[in-house]
């Protein structure tokens, strides 16, 4: 009877990570995957410059000030992310995609390198707060080195997701992004909402059958354990 329950268990933890983890395990192609050289940095386009903010608010400038959120999370809560930076968070193209070239690419995720494309204030800020929910829940810390930028095809859950990916080192990194196993996984990802956009963070962890979820809003508010799509911008 115990056996039952259990198998019943993990099927049922199974199914909620296939819907969960949609930006890192959809369906393989049907060719294998092309990989393209490193983008050359592009210098800035004003005139595309301008979809994303350049001026957002961590959530670790609400959350770790309280003794609260310091005795949660101790080793985070001493980072001190900038809310704002010369450049927008994000560089886009007209049409609202990654303004890079494709560095790799199954039918439902394109993937960029984040250099050129993401600000480096605004990936300390996401690192940072990305480290916080990690510690949070016991995850090991991300390396920002480790940053990619993920678009979602036409073919995709969500065509023109905007999202970014980060992992603990290069080799997870290689594991998860090209042969599909993430045992470990993180991503923030970017939903519009009126004029805000706000940080749709997800966390699993498959050996602890752990999903999480968290909302940051532009202006630092936080969400625990709720998606951006549920939550309404002030």
């Amino acid at each position: 009877m115990m056996t039952m329950l259990k198998t019943s268990h993990i099927r049922l933890f199974v199914f909620f990570m296939i819907v969960g983890l949609s930006a890192c395990s959809e369906d393989k192609p049907a060719t294998e995957p092309k990989f393209k050289p490193i983008p050359e940095k592009r210098s800035a386009n004003p005139q595309e410059d301008e979809n994303f903010s350049r001026r957002v608010q961590a959530v670790l400038n609400e959350g770790v000030e309280s003794q609260e959120g310091k005795d949660e999370a101790p080793r985070a809560s001493q980072a001190r992310p900038p809310n704002s930076g010369k450049d927008s968070m994000l560089r886009l193209s007209k049409d609202n995609k990654p303004l890079g070239e494709v560095v790799y690419n199954n039918d439902k995720i394109d993937y960029y390198e984040c250099p050129g494309i993401v600000a480096p204030w605004f990936l300390e800020l996401v690192v940072a707060e990305m480290n916080y929910f990690n510690e949070l829940i016991e995850l090991p810390f991300v390396d920002p080195k480790t940053c990619i930028v993920t678009y979602g095809t036409e073919r995709s859950l969500t065509p023109g997701r905007i999202g970014i990916q980060l992992f603990e080192s290069p080799r997870q990194f290689d594991r998860c992004i090209r042969h599909e196993q993430c045992p470990i996984f993180r991503t923030v990802n970017f939903v519009p909402n009126r004029t805000a956009i706000m940080r749709s963070y997800f966390f699993s962890d498959v050996s602890r059958q752990l999903i999480q979820h968290h909302c940051v809003t532009d202006t630092g508010k936080w969400h625990r354990d709720q998606t951006c799509y549920t939550v309404e911008s002030p």
